[in-house]
């Protein structure tokens, strides 16, 4: 499953987000104003409603939350099933729809996609794979955008999993025990004593992450503080009681403290605190580095899985994908603004630098 090289007769806005570095290079000029969709399946764009070609298939992608940069998920979405030489609005629609990370109405999303009928339905993130696998039975599910899909109930390995259900993921965002992570704050804030991290209690795989960091912490020395955030609405207290218990660095897991970064990047600003993130795009918005699996990568296989499955394969016989490219993102700038100075061969060794060139 490797990419082709890009053609110029494909210079659509889905090709500027095969690499990384274009996403960010995009996501900068919608930081002030990112496009969100809600509501039903059938109702997620202009038009959605009016009927379909008998032939045309019908892709349903829900979400779980909206962070910064998430059109590219559907983006790259599209260049895998148009590498496999379907076309968009010929051969298939893609609808989207978000919970927004208000995670209880994610199962109506569900079932719109259902009532709709969709051919396959696309979840991304943890969370909105759980919610599917327990209310679809029969529809193809393809997933993309989390870590761990065994634990939402998809299967026990990558080969053995539900007939109706594969993907991509990768297990820890890229960090399976976190150690890498730790290891990133550490050089960068080399005084640090005490990480702190905002996590969803609500979402098991937020927990897992949370657990497996304090784990790392402690092997290295450190001590974690763990916040847990249940809605939107508790972001700026919940990081204004990490800055109050002296954290030295942020961490954030689950889609609850992601869909609130705007408020917790701007009460770290204020404690002069640094945010480390699993999602590169937050890099974008202030947060001082990230470790991340190649989700560009995995979206276009993704999409490539899809385009089986629209042509006759089973779900069941398609692997889980699992990403195995680890990238690394800093904002030396984002650090400078609060007395950090990001170590030179982090800048050098880093896959993207925002806000200043190598």
């Amino acid at each position: 499953m490797t990419r082709h090289p890009l053609h110029a007769a494909l210079a659509s806005r889905a090709l500027r987000f095969l690499s990384l570095t274009a996403c960010l290079a995009v996501a900068v000029g919608w930081a002030g104003s990112p496009r969100l969709v809600t509501g039903r399946a059938d109702q997620a764009r202009p038009g959605a409603g009016s009927a379909r070609a008998p032939d045309k298939a019908l892709i349903v992608l829900i979400r779980a939350a909206d962070w910064m940069g998430h059109e590219w998920s559907e983006d790259a979405l599209r260049v895998g099933l148009q590498e496999s030489g379907l076309e968009a609005g010929q051969d298939y629609e893609l609808r989207t729809s978000s919970a927004q990370g208000d995670l209880a109405t994610l199962p109506s999303l569900v079932d719109a996609a259902l009532d709709a009928k969709a051919r396959v339905i696309v979840t991304l993130q943890d969370a909105t794979l759980q919610v599917a696998v327990r209310r679809v039975k029969s529809v193809p599910i393809v997933f993309h955008l989390l870590s761990d899909p065994f634990a939402a109930g998809a299967g026990t390995s990558d080969s053995s999993h539900l007939p109706n259900v594969t993907g991509v993921y990768s297990p820890g965002f890229g960090d399976p025990e976190q150690s890498r992570r730790i290891d990133l704050i550490r050089r960068i804030v080399p005084t640090a004593r005490r990480i702190g991290v905002l996590f969803s209690p609500e979402e098991p795989y937020s927990v897992a992450l949370k657990d497996r960091t304090a784990g790392a912490a402690e092997r290295a020395g450190l001590q974690l503080i763990a916040v847990p955030v249940n809605g939107l609405g508790e972001i700026g207290a919940a990081t204004r009681s990490l800055c109050a218990r002296k954290a030295d660095a942020i961490e954030l897991f689950g889609n609850v403290a992601h869909s609130g970064f705007p408020e917790l990047i701007k009460v770290a600003r204020v404690c002069r605190v640094p945010v480390f993130s699993p999602a590169p795009f937050e890099v974008m918005q202030g947060a001082v580095a990230s470790i991340f699996p190649d989700f560009a990568e995995g979206g276009v296989v993704a999409g490539k899985m899809i385009a089986r499955i629209l042509r006759g394969e089973s779900p069941g016989a398609i692997p889980f994908y699992r990403l195995q490219t680890i990238k690394v993102a800093v904002n030396p700038d984002a650090a400078g603004k609060i007395g950090i100075t990001v170590p030179p061969d982090v800048v050098k060794q880093a896959d993207t630098v925002v806000g200043r060139p190598r």
